[in-house]
C-alpha cells in the first residue's frame, strides 16, 4: 500500500466524519435535537399554538406545567396578554353511557306531520270527496 492510498483513505474518513458533524449541527439548529423522548424526561414548557397577527407579530399560547400563557411576540419584545389560564385536560373524552339514537326525535316529527296532514285533509280523501 502506497503512502498516497493511505492519505486518500485517511482524508475520506475525516471528510465523512466532518459531514456527519455538520448534519448533527444543522439538526440541532433546526430544533430536532430537543425532542422530548431524546432526553428521557417530560418537558415542562411547550408552545401549544401560534397565530400570526401581521408580518412582524405573532400570538403564542405557551404551556408551562398546568397553566397556559397568551403572549404577543414581536421585534420590540414580548407582551403578556393573559397569564395563568387553566390548561385543557389532555385526556380523551369519556364515552357516553348510552349511545345516542339519531332517529329518536323522528317519531314525534312523524306524528306531528301526520296530525298536520289530517288537519288539512288527506289529499286522497279530498279527491274521493270531490268525486
Amino acid at each position: 500500500m502506497a503512502a498516497s492510498e493511505i492519505f486518500r483513505i485517511l482524508f475520506g474518513f475525516i471528510a465523512v466524519l466532518g459531514m456527519i458533524g455538520a448534519c448533527a449541527y444543522a439538526a440541532r439548529k433546526a430544533g430536532l435535537g430537543s425532542l422530548p423522548g431524546a432526553s428521557g424526561k417530560k418537558r415542562r414548557l411547550a408552545i401549544s399554538e401560534t397565530l400570526p397577527l401581521d408580518a412582524r407579530r405573532r400570538l403564542a399560547l405557551v404551556r408551562c406545567d398546568d397553566a397556559e400563557y397568551l403572549v404577543i411576540l414581536g421585534p420590540a419584545g414580548e407582551t403578556l396578554v393573559a397569564g395563568g389560564l387553566e390548561a385543557p385536560s389532555r385526556e380523551a373524552p369519556a364515552a357516553a353511557e348510552e349511545p345516542v339514537n339519531p332517529f329518536a326525535g323522528l317519531g314525534s316529527f312523524a306524528e306531528k306531520f301526520r296530525q298536520a296532514g289530517l288537519a288539512q285533509g288527506n289529499p286522497a280523501q279530498r279527491n274521493k270527496d270531490a268525486a
